[in-house]
């Protein structure tokens, strides 16, 4: 993560530059694969340190304290099926990657403009391929593509029970987060038209997240004295920290996921070129940025949206947890842009930029 945010002209320069001559937006870390070198260590999620991290970013000043420069880290991740039908999810991803960060992150209406917005892409295939999970770091630039584009997906196999579970456990106990830390949620998605196992075994935890993967959870404030928790039981804690939801593709599966995840976490999507806009949308409610009065209003005026394509997403979303996050202790507390940290690795600034904007009007009073 660098000093200056990504846009939406970044991620459109990455993706014809990643893509140039008609490669796929995985050709980068497919032909790694074969050529024997594995997965790239950015997006191994045994690598670089295991656990992934959405932190605040804290610039020092001339006077040594230091100032937050973009507003508190909130991280958004999404993980993707790319197992038989699904195995070009990356690509729709990365193509539809700018809209997702200008509806997210860029400009006055930004959905989470308060936020510095971190993004972590994942996938996940089954037990069988070759990797079952590839996981990246959190990203505010045009890194979130570079790293989308070594990802392995498997492009093969049928449509049935895959192991998101590996990708949820990594959510939910191997990851760090500021805005946790200060009493919110972040974000996570799983785009799917499969289920899952209900189950994850020691000896894929350790192939997923490497030898070390018990002590990795434990250093991160997690520990399972009670044996290793079932898919279900994985979900629930993850709940606890993030606005987590299962985006059914066409429906499938849905019933199975509504049991883990409960009925108003799992919304029907039938077209993933409307991924941004779902997730937008989903946000909003959350944080309370949008009502459901004003869904196809924003859809159609700010998502250019057709009123067909609006109606319908409004529909999905129709029974979301509105307003959840709002509803925290914390919502109207957290640091904003401009805030001042005495140390580094302060968790709340010990001067707002308000009380500092008055303190100088004052001066020529």
């Amino acid at each position: 993560m660098g000093t200056k945010p990504g846009s939406h002209e970044v991620f459109e320069k990455a993706h014809r530059e990643i893509t140039t001559g008609g490669k796929s937006a995985t050709h980068v870390g497919e032909q790694r694969h074969k050529e024997g070198k594995g997965l790239h260590d950015l997006i191994d999620p045994k690598g670089n340190g295991v656990i992934r991290v959405a932190k605040s970013w804290l610039e020092p000043k001339d006077d040594g304290t230091f100032y937050l420069l973009r507003g508190t880290a909130m991280l958004e991740e999404t993980r993707l099926d790319t197992t038989g039908s699904m195995g070009n999810n990356v690509d729709i991803a990365m193509r539809v990657l700018p809209k997702t960060f200008k509806l997210l992150a860029e400009g006055p209406k930004a959905i989470l403009g308060r936020y510095d917005t971190q993004m972590i892409t994942a996938i996940f295939g089954d037990v069988t391929d070759n990797y079952i999970l590839c996981r990246s770091q959190a990203e505010t630039d045009e890194r979130i593509a570079e790293q989308m584009s070594y990802m392995v997906p498997e492009r093969d196999g049928g449509d049935s029970t895959e192991d998101p579970q590996y990708g949820l456990f990594g959510a939910a106990y191997l990851t760090f987060s500021t805005a946790k830390q200060l009493g919110l949620k972040t974000y996570d998605f799983t785009v799917t038209d499969a289920d899952a196992r209900d189950f994850v075994t020691l000896k894929n935890l350790i192939r997923v997240f490497g030898p070390e993967v018990m002590e990795k959870v434990e250093s991160n404030g997690h520990n399972f004295n009670r044996g290793l928790p079932s898919t279900k039981e994985i979900v629930s804690d993850l709940l606890k920290t993030t606005h987590a939801f299962v985006l059914s593709v066409n429906g499938s599966k849905a019933n199975y996921w509504q049991d883990i995840f409960g009925p108003e976490r799992v919304i029907e999507i039938s077209d993933l070129n409307l991924l941004p806009e779902m997730k937008a949308v989903i946000i909003g409610l959350t944080e309370g940025v949008l009502e459901l009065g004003t869904v196809e209003d924003y859809l159609t005026k700010e998502a250019g949206l057709s009123q067909a394509s609006a109606a319908r997403i409004k529909r999905a979303v129709a029974g979301i947890p509105i307003g959840a996050q709002t509803r925290l202790e914390n919502f109207d507390k957290i640091p904003l842009r401009g805030d001042i940290f005495a140390q580094k690795d302060d968790l709340w600034p010990s001067k707002k930029a308000g009380d500092i904007e008055e303190e100088s009007d004052s001066i020529w009073k």
